[in-house]
């Protein structure tokens, strides 16, 4: 993992201000890629993202066998060093990955705001794959959840989960994929991965958090009436804070995510998570932050 960040050009111009000799200016002007070490973190600065800076770093990437990089937010809109990256085989943090191991801190945010009870609420899964982050989802939820659906194409894949939940504490897993039923009740419900088309298809409840766990959602019905969420947005635990200076310009919870980044069992990942007290701060639609206020307008009477 290494860290990439593009200096604005009001940064350059401040530091240019600053050199006292022709030697520093012509060195700043020539050296394409600055590299930093920051504790056990490699951080590289670049001025411009042009064909020279990017095939210096193409080398840089081959020499180091990089295969995963942060970026900071100029980068990560800038289309043609995305596909850079993507042409070299870097994997881009994206939050995406933290996000998937954030699901019951979401549920427990819009309850929160909705102020409903956690425990009433019906939560559906979008999902035609199988993953240890999602079953892990699926039983830290069903201890607090009453009702459970997985929606899906490929239903042989979660009869063990089912029975399993069932035999050890009650819990019904409903899985099924009928286009006019099945999500008409759920209250919240995450896409892991449907694509548009595929969730445009389904009677959507009028009232309903959709969160988009891995790519950006339109959601084509007149009828939808509730709040459509593609990101999130988590304050950075206080440990990491000291060196916050070198990393701005970097979104939180992507740096979070590449901060904490391993291939390991998901208990591992929440049990860090926890002792990092990482909560939802705000979680965002396809535009904008959505306020609070927002989700009192999805509520539902419960009996």
């Amino acid at each position: 993992m290494i860290y990439i960040k593009l200096i604005e050009n009001n940064e350059i111009d401040i530091k240019k201000t600053i050199f006292k000799n022709l030697k520093n200016r012509l060195r700043s002007k020539f050296i394409k890629i600055k590299e930093e070490k920051i504790d056990d973190k490699t951080v590289l600065t670049i001025n411009d993202s042009d064909k020279r800076t990017l095939e210096k770093l193409s080398k840089y990437i081959d020499k180091n066998c990089i295969t995963r990089v942060c970026l900071t937010n100029n980068l990560l809109k800038n289309k043609e060093f995305i596909d850079f990256m993507k042409n070299k085989n870097v994997k881009i943090c994206d939050g995406k990955w933290l996000f998937k191991f954030l699901i019951p801190k979401v549920v427990e945010y819009i309850c929160k705001c909705k102020k409903e009870n956690l425990n009433y609420q019906e939560v559906s899964f979008l999902c035609d794959e199988i993953s240890d982050v999602l079953v892990y989802n699926i039983r830290e939820l069903s201890l607090k959840i009453k009702v459970l659906n997985i929606i899906t194409n490929n239903e042989k894949k979660f009869k063990k989960i089912e029975k399993e939940l069932y035999e050890q504490n009650g819990t019904i897993l409903n899985i099924n994929n009928n286009y006019k039923k099945s999500l008409q009740k759920s209250d919240i419900i995450f896409n892991f991965d449907f694509k548009e088309e595929e969730i445009n298809k389904y009677n959507l409840p009028k009232k309903t958090c959709i969160i988009n766990l891995s790519n950006e959602i339109n959601i084509d019905s007149k009828s939808f009436e509730g709040i459509n969420i593609n990101y999130f947005e988590i304050i950075m635990p206080r440990k990491y804070l000291k060196n916050s200076i070198y990393f701005n310009g970097f979104d939180n919870s992507i740096l979070y995510e590449s901060y904490i980044y391993k291939n390991t069992n998901p208990q591992n990942i929440k049990k860090e998570i926890d002792l990092d007290n990482v909560n939802i701060n705000f979680l965002y639609g396809i535009n904008s932050k959505i306020r609070k206020s927002e989700y009192t307008k999805l509520c539902k009477i419960k009996n």
